[in-house]
C-alpha cells in the first residue's frame, strides 16, 4: 500500500464476540470482491474506451485540422477526464506500477515542470515524443493527460485547426496513443486470475500484495477518506486559498480546459461508489441505520453543487458567493468524512490515525 497524503493506518482487534468478528470478516470479502466488480473494473474500462476514442478524434485532427475537428477531439479529452476522474481515488494496484498512474497524471506540479518540459520540446521540434514507444520512456510530465490538455487547449493550440500545427498535433496523438496504452494495461492488470485480482480477493500470507483480507478494506478505505480529502484540500482549497487575494486558480486541475469543477465531481463519484457499491455503506448501516443515507446525500450535493458550477477557477475564486458555497461544501465534505471514517472503521473492525492534509 502506497499512501497518498499522510494517513497512517494500522490494524486493531476487534473487542467482541465470535460472531461479530466472524460477520467483519466476512463483510472484508464482500468488500473487496464488490468494489472490484462494481467500481475498479467499470472504472477502468469506461477511461479505455474513452482514451480509445481520444486517440481517435486526435488523430483525425491531425489528418484533416479544421475548427469541427478540434472540437471534437476537445470534446473527446473532456470525456477522458471524466472517465479518469472517477477512478483517480484509486492509488493502488496495476495503475501504480510501472509509474503508470504519474505518466497519466502528472499532478499537482505547483513549480511548473511540466508545463517548462513541454514548452522546451515543442521550442525544439524533438521529433522523438511523436514516437508513442520512446514517450513511454520519457518524463511522465510529457505522457499523460495534463500535457495533452497544454497541447489541445493552451498557448498555440489555434495551430491545431488551421493546418500549421502538425508537429503539435503528432505530439497530442503519441499522448493519446499513450493514455488509451496504459488503460488497457490497467485493466489487463485487474483481469480475472491476474496475480493482483488474485490477491485482491483472496490474499494470503505468501502474497506479494495483501496477506490478509482486512489490508484490502484498509486499502479501499484510505481511497475513501483520501478521496475525499483530494477533493477538499487540493482541488478546492489550495486553489481557492484564504481569499480572493491569496487564491491561485492555476493551482487547480485542468484549469486551462475548464474542467477543475467536473473533475472534482468526478472524484467524489469515485468516492460515492466505493461507499455505496463497494460495501462501506452497509457497514455504516449495521453501525447506526439511517447514517449512511445522510452520507450519500452530503456527497451527491456536493457533486451537484460542483457540477452546477460552469465558470473557470479564475473567475470563481473572485466570486464570494460562489467561494461562500465551496467554502460550505467543503465543511460538509469534513463531516462526511470524519462520520464514515468513525463508523467504517469501528465497524469493518480498522483503527486509524488521521492527520488529515495541510493542518485538520
Amino acid at each position: 500500500m502506497r499512501p497518498s497524503v499522510r494517513l497512517v493506518l494500522a490494524f486493531a482487534p476487534l473487542l467482541c464476540g465470535n460472531v461479530s468478528i466472524t460477520q467483519a470478516e466476512a463483510d472484508h470479502a464482500g468488500i473487496a470482491r464488490s468494489s472490484l466488480a462494481e467500481m475498479i473494473r467499470p472504472g477502468y474500462s469506461a477511461l479505455a474506451e474513452a482514451s480509445a476514442t481520444l486517440k481517435g478524434k486526435v488523430e483525425s485532427l491531425c489528418a484533416k485540422p479544421s475548427t469541427a475537428a478540434l472540437r471534437d477531439a476537445t470534446d473527446a479529452f473532456a470525456a477522458t477526464v471524466a472517465a479518469w476522474s472517477k477512478v483517480e481515488i484509486l492509488r493502488f494496484g496495476p495503475v501504480i506500477e510501472d509509474h503508470r498512474y504519474e505518466r497519466l497524471f502528472f499532478w499537482p506540479d505547483p513549480k511548473g515542470l511540466g508545463l517548462r518540459q513541454l514548452q522546451d520540446v515543442l521550442a525544439k521540434r524533438d521529433t522523438t515524443v511523436t514516437e508513442p514507444d520512446q514517450l513511454a520512456g520519457k518524463s511522465v510530465a510529457l505522457q499523460g493527460l495534463p500535457a495533452l490538455e497544454v497541447l489541445l487547449y493552451g498557448d498555440g493550440a489555434e495551430t491545431l485547426s488551421k493546418g500549421d500545427g502538425a508537429f503539435r498535433c503528432s505530439f497530442a496523438l503519441s499522448i493519446a496513443i499513450n493514455v488509451e496504452r496504459i488503460a488497457k494495461s490497467v485493466i489487463e492488470g485487474w483481469r480475472e486470475g491476474s496475480a493482483y485480482a488474485k490477491a485482491f480477493v483472496g490474499p494470503a500470507p505468501g502474497d506479494p500484495y495483501y496477506h490478509a483480507p482486512k489490508e484490502v478494506t484498509l486499502e479501499l478505505f484510505k481511497a475513501f477518506t483520501t478521496g475525499i480529502e483530494l477533493v477538499r484540500d487540493q482541488k478546492l482549497g489550495k486553489p481557492l486559498g484564504a481569499s480572493p487575494a491569496e487564491a491561485k486558480p492555476k493551482l487547480a486541475a485542468f484549469w486551462r480546459s475548464g474542467l477543475s469543477f467536473q473533475n472534482a465531481a468526478g472524484n467524489l463519484e469515485g468516492v460515492r461508489a466505493l461507499f455505496a457499491q463497494g460495501g462501506f455503506a452497509q457497514v455504516v448501516a449495521q453501525e447506526s441505520a439511517g447514517v449512511e443515507n445522510s452520507i450519500l446525500f452530503d456527497l451527491d450535493h456536493a457533486v451537484e453543487v460542483l457540477r452546477g458550477i460552469d465558470q473557470p477557477m479564475a473567475d470563481v475564486v473572485k466570486d464570494e458567493d460562489l467561494r461562500a458555497k465551496i467554502e460550505a461544501l467543503r465543511v460538509g465534505l469534513k463531516g462526511a468524512a470524519q462520520t464514515a471514517g468513525d463508523m467504517i472503521s469501528r465497524g469493518a473492525g480498522l483503527a486509524f490515525g488521521f492527520n488529515a492534509m495541510d493542518g485538520d
